[in-house]
């Protein structure tokens, strides 16, 4: 209930610990250390007609100003039981700035939302 009613109005990543769920929807972060599960939530404002998210993380340069690399892509095909969402983890062992982007493949062209995060010893 939680996801279908947070991504009927516009399209967010959030981070977490924790794998999501109610009780662990409070305790978003965006700052982690290095080897820790990242789990994601990739929400959509409508349903993705092609059922694809496109989602890649660049790292930025150093200062968040100078440059940026990409460390991380996936198509991810999104489950009827989720139509508005998307979530899993990936794991990074570099210390530094990362943003995460979603694209939806019926516009992969068009940015759905962005958000960053950290990874800090």
């Amino acid at each position: 209930m939680i996801f279908t009613t947070a991504c009927e109005k516009e399209a967010y990543i959030l981070f977490n610990k924790y794998p999501f769920s109610e009780e662990s929807m409070s305790a978003t972060t965006n700052v982690f250390k290095p080897g820790e599960k990242i789990y994601y939530l990739v929400t959509t404002p409508k349903t993705v007609k092609t059922k694809r998210l496109l989602l890649q993380v660049m790292k930025m340069g150093k200062d968040e100003r100078l440059g940026y690399e990409t460390v991380w892509g996936k198509q991810v095909k999104v489950r009827d039981e989720q139509v508005f969402y998307y979530t899993d983890y990936f794991v990074f062992h570099s210390t530094g700035a990362y943003e995460m982007r979603a694209y939806s493949k019926d516009e992969p062209t068009k940015l759905l939302t962005t958000n960053y995060f950290y990874i800090r010893n």
